[in-house]
């Protein structure tokens, strides 16, 4: 999966107009950290990333302090100076929906 995210190329809408960008249930595996690594040097206008944890992926202690010290890191990429990271528990995923989500008359269906 690495490679797969080193050569793909640019992606017009990421690159120009993604603002906003919700990760639901992250589990904090390589392939997640890759994707998000990708969007961070693509996404020039990314102004939030919500990174939605996965209730299983904190059920050990290391695990936690592994995948937070990947996150913090990830933060601390030049992009993250223009984007506000919010890492945010399992209790606040509730709100979400496919529904809301589809719903074109919604200006925002991930705003909480």
């Amino acid at each position: 999966h690495a490679k797969f995210w080193r050569e793909l190329s640019t992606v017009e809408c990421i690159e120009s107009h993604v603002k906003k960008m919700v990760i639901h249930e992250y589990r904090g595996d390589q392939s997640e950290l890759r994707f998000l690594k990708f969007i961070s040097r693509r996404a020039e206008v990314l102004q939030t990333l919500y990174v939605l944890l996965n209730r299983e992926s904190l059920t050990s202690v290391a695990k936690v302090r592994k995948m937070t010290r990947r996150l913090v890191a990830l933060s601390r990429l030049a992009w993250s100076d223009d984007c506000q990271i919010m890492v945010l528990g399992p209790e606040l995923q509730n709100d979400w929906s496919f529904q809301k989500a589809s719903d074109l008359t919604v200006d925002d269906p991930f705003h909480w």
